[in-house]
Formats: C-alpha cells, structure tokens, sequence
C-alpha cells in the first residue's frame, strides 16, 4: 500500500510541519478569544452589579437622612415664632411650607412642613369644589367634570353611577380588577385607582413654573417633588376643609403660621447622599398633641 502510494506521489496522510504549525495558532487564537470574551463577561458582570451596589447604598444613605429630616422636624413642633425677620429660616421652624435643610456628614435632608388640614379634604369636598382643584392640576374643564364625578361614585355608597361617574359594572367593563370602596378613602394616593387620575396629574413632577423646584437648593432640584397644584399637594383626607380658593389664594413666601395644638400637619423630607443620586422621600401627617400622653401622634407615613 505504501508502495502504491509513493508510486502517486504520496508520501505519507501525515500534515507537514508547516501546516500543524497554522492549526496550532488558529487554534490558539480561538483560545485567547474565547477567554478575552469570558473576562469581558465577567468585568461586564461585576461592574454592574458594583454599580448596583453602590446605588442601593445611596439609596439607604438617602432613606435614613429623610427619616432624620422628619425627626428634626419633629423635634422643632412647638417652637415659637422668631422675633425678627432677619433670623436665618433654619434658626426656627415654622409650619408655613418653606424648605428647610438639614445638613450631615455625607448627606443632607430638604424638609417642608405645613397644615395638613387647609388642604381640601377629598372625603367631604362637593362636586364643584373638586372640579375647581383638578383644573387647577392641568386638567381641562370637560374632563375636570369626569374625574370629580368618578371620584364621588368612588367613595359614595351607593351603585348608581353620576353623569360622567363609574361605578362597579363600569370598572369590570373596563377589564379593571378592582372596585370603588364605596366609603372614603384613607389613603391619599389610593386616588390613583380612579380610572384617568394618572401619576403625572396626582404628583405633578413635570409641573413647569408651579412646581417650586427653582427655589430649592441646587443639591434638590432634581429631586422628583410633588409640583405645588398637584392632586398630592392640594387634597388631604383629613380636616373640615372644603373649600380650595383659600388654600390655593395663599402664598407659602408671605404667610406666617405657627403651631398649634391638635392640628395636623404633613412632613415632607427628601434625602440625598452628597456623593449623588437617587434622592428618598418620606412623608408625615402628624398630630400636634403636647397636653396628652405624647406630645405627636403619626397617623400616616408614606415612602417615595
């Protein structure tokens, strides 16, 4: 056979050594590829979950400097008000709805604290009144009339729905797998399960001029804060108050309001770690109550 062979001009099946030579290095280069994509997957995978990492420990940094902001304002209820006018806004707090900050090592905290109770109470407010705060939110009138309809057919008891209103046949209709509560709400942001309350018009983050961001300091302003004519700024769903012009009329720059006791008050705290990004929101409606067995009660708390 290998004579037959050398009779063709065939030597021998066996590569030459040049050949083996390129098969080596192809095969090497395969090799080294496939190990540069490994490591490439492997940083890829580290450096995300690194940077994960590092943003739930902001995002913790900044959850417990807005609990610290809603202590410190806590712990301010009750003082009287400032003498003079020229005294710096952090020296004494006041619950007349301007920013205060507090300051911390790596961190810091903006704090709002207002009358909960000269917001409209959604509970109690009539048709007309309701209509008159979501226009003011952005909402034009035609559609003004719908939303407050469906907000009464939302908490009243009974199942005949009003002109523009919903009520249990409509929400199965609509594939919604829910149903009014045919009682109050007690939760303010339960609202958004009002078919066309949306969270841009319930927050009002992308409120333009009315959101007061361009007063806040430069370290808050990207800080997702309910805009001043949002649903979330104007309702409550505590207090008598029916009546939105007198809360609307007023302006937080001018006013001077003190604490007084048994009247409740929201605590907004936003914190944010120095070192960037994400900023945490917590909210407080507490009860001012020095004569009692605890001088606070918190009746709702609320994360962002």
């Amino acid at each position: 056979m290998i004579g037959y062979l050398r009779r063709l001009g065939i030597s021998s099946f066996a590569p030459s050594p040049a050949s083996e030579k390129g098969v080596i290095l192809i095969a090497a280069l395969w090799i080294s590829t496939l190990v540069m994509w490994f490591a490439f997957q492997i940083s890829a995978e580290t450096r995300f979950q690194s940077e994960e990492t590092i943003l739930s420990m902001r995002k913790s940094e900044a959850y417990h400097f807005a609990i610290g902001g809603c202590y410190e304002a806590i712990a301010r209820m009750g003082q009287p008000p400032p003498m003079r006018t020229d005294m710096p806004l952090d020296f004494n707090w006041q619950p007349d709805g301007k920013p205060r900050v507090v300051d911390y090592r790596t961190g810091a905290a903006l704090v709002i604290v207002d009358v909960e109770e000269s917001r409209v109470n959604v509970n109690k407010a009539p048709q007309l009144q309701l209509r008159q705060l979501i226009e003011k939110a952005g909402v034009d009138e035609a559609f003004s009339e719908t939303l407050a309809d469906r907000i009464l057919d939302f908490i009243d008891q009974d199942d005949s729905p009003r002109l523009q209103g919903m009520e249990k046949d409509a929400y199965r209709t609509a594939g919604l797998n829910w149903v009014p509560f045919d009682g109050p709400f007690t939760s303010l942001d339960q609202l958004l399960l009002v078919p066309g309350i949306t969270q841009q018009l319930f927050y009002g983050y992308e409120g333009s001029a009315n959101d007061g961001t361009a007063d806040l300091p430069e370290m808050f302003r990207d800080c997702l804060i309910p805009g001043r004519y949002s649903l979330f700024s104007m309702l409550t769903i505590y207090g008598k108050n029916t009546n939105p012009l007198g809360f609307l009329e007023r302006n937080p720059v001018e006013i001077l309001v003190s604490w007084k006791t048994g009247t409740t008050y929201r605590i907004l705290s936003f914190g944010k770690s120095f070192n960037g990004p994400p900023a945490v929101g917590v909210m407080l409606i507490v009860r001012f109550s020095p004569d009692g067995r605890s001088p606070y009660q918190v009746l709702s708390r609320r994360v962002f």
